[in-house]
């Protein structure tokens, strides 16, 4: 079960596997992930379905969960071209969204990011 807040918050309830617990995150907008997900369509509801269903892979101090083709969940088997490819950036230390997209191919993407940040002069 997945619920949203309309804000600048998104919301998630997941029930664990034997269902006997209920955990609930909560993820902040910055503002520039605020203003890029009204710009590209991508709403909360969608942000908590790569959250919860997406591949993590860790880079850069930061933590990228991609919901590729294969792990759309069958509840949303339907909408499943409106959530492929979906890729929803969190700081590595803190619970901030720091931005959303889509891309084609964005498992490839990710691989040829470098491992660490480029050096500040």
């Amino acid at each position: 079960m997945i619920t949203n807040n309309i804000s600048r918050t998104v919301a998630l309830r997941v029930k664990t596997e034997n269902n006997k617990n209920l955990l609930e995150f909560s993820f902040e907008h910055t503002k520039h992930s605020f203003s890029r997900a009204n710009q590209r369509g991508i709403t909360a509801s969608k942000i908590s379905v790569t959250i919860q269903y997406g591949e993590i892979i860790r880079k850069q101090g930061l933590i990228f969960y991609i919901l590729g083709e294969n792990n759309i969940p069958l509840s949303h088997s339907k909408e499943k071209s409106k959530f492929k490819n979906t890729v929803v950036i969190v700081s590595g230390d803190s619970n901030q969204l720091i931005t959303c997209y889509r891309t084609d191919k964005p498992f490839k993407y990710l691989r040829q990011k470098t491992k660490r940040l480029n050096k500040q002069i």
